[in-house]
């Protein structure tokens, strides 16, 4: 007889689970009328060979059916959501239409690389479910050989000081296109300025003919720095230019303080969950489909824009100065580890010097 959960965990449906040829099957209604209904049809199909997963099946239909059968009946609606939104966010688009078998271990650690740099315990979650779904394709023998075996955790980071990851940006950027804090999150991101410091800027602090930036460090021991301010930032600027200050409360005109500030950044993160898939009742977000991270912080955009720095090529000494950093030792934390991309850029730029200097040999030979 299916029955209901209890309401408190339940997400009100019924479910009937069975085991065909070694192989678990789950349905689910919302009335045990048509639960038996599809219970009947599914088992006609799996009799009549008509529904097989074999080692053909798109890796987007493989975890469909892994959560659906092996997570949905063991873990919280809660955590079930959230596995749902890793397999949007992140498998499906690379992978989602691969053929299981043409899976290589390189396609995982390529997913799992965009963590890099991002919420520690997110990656973790992502690796797990990566291994579970492969690992149980195998022991079902869907596939021969199980290519998340290896699958290595990339550099993460635990706490506020973390770059946003690439999927990240794309929904935070995507976000700061209408809400009312975009302009203010682009600011941090692309000036690396403190929370603190965008509170104090001013209009008169923009340089519009050079497209310098001057940031009043809250601190004396850091004292004042210019940015140069880069064209999708100085777009949005030009438009909305005023005078006093660049950053002011919506229904009073004043400056912002740390609770407002707060407020704001909490309405821009409700916006950017449920631009990743998050679901939404009476204007607030189902706890159990928040897919964002809780270590996303406004500080996470200044550590980002030094990650830029870095991946750009800047040097370390002039990356302190556009930080305000007030030692060289607290810029060379976060210069410690090469990003992916810098470390392309280092090994083009060090294939492209020894070829001139072999063309130079060549060319003096001749």
């Amino acid at each position: 007889m299916a029955k209901r959960k209890d309401p408190g965990t339940s997400d009100g449906y019924f479910r009937h689970t069975w085991t065909f040829e070694g192989k678990r099957y789950s349905v689910r209604a919302k009335d045990e009328k048509d639960l038996w209904r599809k219970v009947a049809e599914k088992q006609r199909l799996l009799e009549s060979g008509m529904i097989t997963t074999t080692e053909n099946t798109p890796v987007k239909k493989w975890f469909s059916d892994y959560l659906e059968t092996y997570k949905r009946v063991s873990v919280t609606p809660r955590t079930y959501e959230q596995l749902v939104a890793y397999c949007r966010n992140y498998i499906f688009p690379a992978i989602g239409n691969t053929r299981i078998k043409e899976v290589k271990p390189i396609d995982l650690q390529r997913i799992m690389n965009g963590c890099a740099g991002g919420s520690s315990s997110q990656a973790n979650k992502l690796r797990n479910l990566i291994r579970g779904a492969f690992k149980q394709a195998r022991i079902d023998r869907v596939i021969i050989y199980d290519p998340a075996e290896a699958l290595q955790l990339p550099e993460t980071k635990s706490g506020t000081h973390r770059a946003i990851t690439t999927n990240e940006r794309k929904h935070v950027l995507e976000v700061c296109e209408s809400h009312r804090a975009g302009l203010w999150v682009l600011f941090m991101l692309y000036t690396g300025a403190r929370p603190s410091e965008t509170r104090a800027a001013l209009w008169q602090d923009i340089d519009f003919d050079r497209h310098i930036i001057t940031l009043h460090s809250s601190k004396t021991d850091f004292g004042d720095r210019r940015v140069p301010c880069p064209d999708v930032l100085y777009s949005r600027l030009s438009a909305a230019q005023g005078e006093g200050y660049i950053f002011t409360q919506p229904t009073t005109g004043k400056p912002h303080t740390k609770t407002s500030m707060r407020q704001m950044w909490e309405t821009f993160c409700r916006a950017v969950d449920v631009n990743m898939g998050a679901k939404t009742f009476r204007g607030a977000v189902v706890p159990e489909t928040s897919v964002i991270a809780n270590d996303l912080t406004p500080y996470c955009m200044r550590h980002t824009y030094a990650t830029d720095l870095q991946t750009a090529g800047v040097p370390i000494n002039v990356a302190r100065e556009l930080l305000g950093h007030k030692t060289i030792d607290m810029t060379s934390r976060i210069y410690t580890h090469l990003s992916d991309q810098a470390f392309t850029d280092a090994a083009e730029k060090i294939l492209h010097f020894e070829r001139q200097q072999d063309l130079g040999k060549i060319c003096r030979i001749g």
